[in-house]
């Protein structure tokens, strides 16, 4: 099952107000062809990104300790970042159990970074940036506890740790540390600028604008009984979408919260059958606490799957 995973701690706004440097990546690389074209290696051109990224005081650190958070599970940077056909983050959350004893459960995660292979080596780079920071500081959820719900995802999504705004945040620091001063900063990380700095709340307030979908969502959050759980929601101006779904990244959250948890409920209508099937030959024989740990699991199978 795919992920698209969130968090609930806020980062400090200091920690992008570095100095800016000036690494002069056209020298270096093809400014007009895709950072793939830089050699028949895909070694190499990872390498080289590597290189220019550590190159920054901000793309040095998020590359340290992506490192030994990859090391921690036996790999290496070039282990986790591999090319895709888009830029993201891909956590895999595997759940394994016995059919014999489905009410033992094993949960495992894996995260792997995409980086476009299409992008010219700017883009590449800020990308780098931008999923390598999910990747570090993205904690890892499990849909199938019963206090996974949809307001704190979607908040984690955005605002949390290693959410939207913090990988937003650390790409716009990159492009001020990796391009000569004097150079333009992207629009949005301009429209996120106050007093000289990134701001991370006016990153927040600007990622909940979702201009025409606001009448939609609203109707949605409503039927979810959500409505006033997002005090920054507005029909503003949208600023950022969401590349995997099209849409602002509130909207784009609960749609990936519901896709989730569709693939949940199916997986969890199959476990409570196993579980029934295992009470029925047990029944007589079999001890009361079975019996109580199947009723719990249909409660809450029925409580949160319902239609």
């Amino acid at each position: 099952m795919r992920l698209f995973t969130a968090f609930l701690i806020l980062i400090p706004i200091t920690l992008f107000a570095t100095e800016e440097r000036t690494i002069h990546v056209d020298s270096m690389t093809h400014k007009s062809g895709s950072w793939t074209e830089y050699s028949n290696s895909e070694e190499m051109n990872f390498r080289r990104l590597f290189d220019l990224l550590g190159q920054t005081t901000t793309g040095k650190k998020i590359m340290g300790l992506a490192s030994r958070k990859a090391a921690r599970l036996g790999l290496t940077l070039s282990d986790v970042v591999k090319v895709g056909d888009g830029s993201l983050t891909d956590t895999t959350l595997v759940r394994k159990f016995n059919p014999r004893s489905p009410d033992i459960v094993i949960y495992e995660t894996k995260s792997v970074v995409y980086l476009n292979r299409s992008l010219a080596w700017d883009d590449a780079l800020l990308d780098l940036a931008h999923e390598l920071t999910h990747y570090t500081y993205r904690n890892s959820f499990n849909p199938y506890e019963d206090s996974f719900n949809p307001r704190d995802f979607i908040r984690s999504t955005i605002e949390g740790e290693g959410g939207e705004v913090e990988a937003f945040l650390t790409e716009c620091q990159v492009a001020r540390e990796l391009f000569a001063r004097g150079t333009p900063l992207r629009s949005n990380c301009k429209k996120i600028e106050e007093d000289g700095k990134l701001s991370f709340e006016r990153a927040v307030e600007l990622f909940y604008h979702v201009g025409p979908y606001y009448d939609g969502f609203y109707k949605k959050l409503s039927e979810k009984k959500l409505t006033g759980q997002f005090s920054g929601l507005s029909p503003e101006k949208i600023n950022f979408i969401s590349s995997a779904y099209g849409v602002p990244y509130p909207i784009a959250a609960l749609m990936e919260y519901e896709l989730v948890m569709n693939k949940v409920c199916e997986n969890d209508k199959k476990r409570l059958a196993y579980m029934q099937q295992d009470q029925e030959k047990a029944l007589g024989r079999g001890p009361a606490s079975a019996s109580d740990t199947t009723e719990k699991f249909a409660l809450s199978y029925s409580s949160r799957c319902k239609q």
